[in-house]
């Protein structure tokens, strides 16, 4: 199991957008989409799981600086 950090994304995207997006690397576990407590708007950033290390490095190196919707994402591993 591996936690990335995705930075620049879109603000309307859902969850489901967003672990379908990063299945094309490998199995998705978990997808949180970081959003304001007082009105549930997106701050453009979440964390998605991979079930294994060789799927978040496959992600990192496949969907970092990539365009979706419209946005050139940030894709790295997460550090705690």
């Amino acid at each position: 199991m591996a936690i990335l950090y995705v930075g620049n994304l879109p603000f309307k995207v859902t969850d489901e957008q967003l672990a379908e997006h990063f299945a094309a690397a490998g199995e998705v576990t978990e997808v949180h989409h970081v959003r304001q407590d007082n009105n549930g708007r997106s701050q453009g950033c979440g964390f998605i799981t991979m079930a294994d290390d060789a799927a978040a490095a496959k992600a990192v190196e496949t969907l970092d600086g990539q365009e979706f919707e419209t946005r050139e994402l940030s894709v790295c591993l997460a550090r705690p």
